[in-house]
């Protein structure tokens, strides 16, 4: 029994498990999350309080990760990456880094909003708000581009919307990601603003450039979210993605060779959420095999400590 464990043991399980092993995320226990699932539970409104919802993901969800992985980045050394401690970092193929990211963080899009929130309006929720995170004006030195690096990546928005830079750690990660700018404060502010609105009203308002941010749709269609940036790129927006739509695209994009095609499709239909493999691979035109594309993840599964 899992009460049984000290929690020093549970957490050691955690933080020993090989990088490419993954951990149940969710357990439909009948007490906090319905036998019939999550997924099924957010389209049956027995299951809900109906209550103003916003749900949202960053345009470079898995950068934190690629940026590590030995595959995609490595390390120099130099005389001034020597003295400032922090060795300079390069990115081995820059359009096979991009395409990794894309491909993984539009599935993460779907996974995390597009899909919940559809349920939630066929439940009968009409309150729904949906966003993606772009900002990325961090420092671009000798040492590293973080800003190709790390872009919009998982949780940098935090900080941001908490309005304390030292989430990350302080000094000097926090003044590489988050530089003094007005493109910072002018994002941080109307996230703040929104957030406030929204936790009074229900509705996250207008932000102090006159962008109002709409309803998300629930159209089959498009998918309508605010894209959370700069002064110049604070905007409400459409797509229309979806796993198929993904995988066609997948299928003519020159930046991916093949067999990194299929370990894309791997990561899309299996990572953050339930195991999607086995009815989203028929819509690949190519031949992937799902053995061989584990034990590429296995076999390349090192990280860089920085």
């Amino acid at each position: 029994m899992l009460l049984n464990i000290p929690a020093e043991e549970f957490f050691k399980i955690y933080t020993e498990r090989e990088p490419y092993e993954e951990i149940p995320l969710l357990t439909a226990d009948g007490v906090v999350i319905p036998k019939i699932g999550l997924k099924k539970s957010l389209s049956d409104n027995s299951h809900l309080n109906i209550v103003p919802t916003i749900a949202g993901s960053n345009r470079d969800e898995v950068k934190l990760w690629l940026g590590t992985a030995k595959y995609f980045a490595e390390l120099d050394y130099s005389l001034i990456g020597s003295i400032l401690r922090i060795p300079k970092i390069k990115l081995k193929n820059e359009d096979s880094f991009e395409a990794f990211n894309y491909y993984r963080s539009s599935a993460w899009k779907i996974r995390g909003v597009d899909v919940p929130l559809k349920s939630l309006s066929f439940a009968g929720n009409n309150n729904l708000y949906a966003y993606r995170y772009d900002w990325d004006d961090h420092r671009r030195l000798v040492v590293a581009d973080f800003k190709k690096l790390i872009g919009a990546a998982h949780a940098t928005e935090i900080p941001l919307l908490a309005g304390n830079t030292d989430l990350v750690g302080g000094y000097p990660l926090s003044d590489l990601i988050y530089p003094p700018s007005f493109s910072k404060r002018f994002t941080s502010k109307n996230m703040m603003k929104f957030w406030t609105n929204f936790a009074k009203t229900g509705t996250p308002g207008i932000s102090s450039n006159d962008i109002k941010w709409e309803k998300y749709t629930s159209s089959v269609q498009e998918s309508k979210y605010i894209i959370l940036d700069n002064r110049k790129n604070l905007q409400m927006t459409t797509d229309n993605i979806s796993f198929k739509s993904l995988t066609l695209e997948l299928q003519n994009d020159k930046r991916l060779s093949d067999k990194e095609k299929c370990i894309v499709l791997l990561q899309m239909f299996t990572f953050v959420g339930d195991d999607l493999y086995e009815e989203n691979i028929k819509n690949y035109p190519g031949k992937c095999s799902r053995e061989e594309s584990t034990n590429f993840l296995i076999d390349n599964a090192s990280y860089i400590e920085y």
